[in-house]
């Protein structure tokens, strides 16, 4: 939503932010009532408690599933490289008994040596990245059960931050009326909600339809992972 502000008569007034030749022709909005239309908009999508223990749950058993997963890994490329190691050896003891030729020797080894630094690299970076996703997932979940809390707080700033990251551009000013545009369709892949607020709108408008282990096994499915 991008909007301008202007003071009149020790009043703040909003409109939306259009120049040139089709410049905003919409109606100002008074700064408290567009604060009191943010504040009923960003209520309407809080993370319910019940829903946060479960999420967290969830995810911390994510968390430990993947970590079995990374060790077993890690052990397996652990192995492998060791026997890299042994292959390198062997290749050199046979070169020194002068068995193969230089060129074979080096390219033998190169290709054992770029095995081996491919196997470190998958290590490494799956050792440090695992759970990068899981303290942003965490504080995500602090802002949405604490969203009402936002809401109801009479600082006008925060509830347009908080705003601007829920709805992004599916939030308008339009006579008057702060509007939040329809959810993409989830149906289609390519227009499925990009981030975890967008799916917990759809999560919350799902309520009813579908069962809330669907739901939920759903969000979980927008952890900010790093790939």
């Amino acid at each position: 939503m991008m909007i301008t502000a202007e003071v009149q008569k020790g009043h703040t007034y909003y409109r939306c932010t259009k120049k040139g030749k089709n410049s905003c022709q919409q109606p100002y909005i008074r700064e408290e009532e567009l604060d009191k239309q943010l504040s009923a908009l960003i209520e309407k999508v809080s993370l319910p408690q019940n829903w946060a223990e479960d999420l967290l749950q969830m995810a911390e058993k994510d968390r430990k599933e993947s970590a079995q997963s990374c060790t077993a890994f890690v052990q397996e490329a652990q192995e492998k490289t060791k026997s890299i190691n042994i292959q390198i050896q062997r290749l050199m003891d046979v070169y020194l008994e002068q068995d193969i030729e230089r060129e074979e020797y080096r390219e033998r080894k190169a290709k054992f040596m770029s095995e081996k630094k491919t196997l470190e690299e998958k290590i490494i970076n799956l050792e440090q990245k695992q759970n990068d996703w899981l303290e942003p997932f965490r504080e995500w979940i602090n802002t949405a059960q604490n969203a009402p809390k936002i809401a109801r707080d009479e600082a006008l700033f925060p509830k347009k931050v908080l705003a601007k990251e829920i709805f992004g551009s599916n939030l308008q000013l339009a006579e008057k009326v702060a509007r939040v545009g329809a959810l993409e369709n989830s149906k289609n892949p390519e227009n499925s909600p990009k981030n975890q607020w967008a799916a917990l709108r759809a999560a919350l408008q799902s309520v009813g339809k579908i069962p809330k282990s669907q739901i939920l096994v759903g969000m979980l499915g927008f952890e900010p992972r790093t790939t």
